[in-house]
């Protein structure tokens, strides 16, 4: 399983529905993926996106060859809205603990 993380800065005047109406992928992605954005509580304009993708590490170029036009046209949305990405980063998870 793969974990994606991105972190983003809202542009001045822009609200989190601009961002998640420009987010909104057109297509799935092909595999089993399940993406949390959320807003910081000390900063409304900084958005971090996680993304759990059902995908052992060496498909991923094939999953992202298979949705590259499509992602391509949403970050060009999304580029409208924010400032900057702060970090982005495809990380393999080695440990998953349930704290409750």
């Amino acid at each position: 399983m793969l974990c994606s993380v991105i972190v983003r800065r809202l542009k001045e005047g822009a609200t989190y529905e601009d961002f998640r109406e420009a987010w909104a992928p057109d297509t799935g992605f092909g595999v089993p993926v399940r993406v949390m954005n959320a807003r910081s509580l000390d900063d409304d304009a900084e958005i971090i996106s996680v993304g759990l993708v059902d995908l052992p590490k060496d498909r991923l170029p094939e999953m992202l060859d298979h949705v590259a036009a499509s992602e391509a046209k949403r970050h060009d949305r999304i580029a409208h809205v924010i400032e900057k990405t702060v970090h982005r980063g495809i990380y393999e998870i080695v440990d998953d603990n349930d704290l409750s």
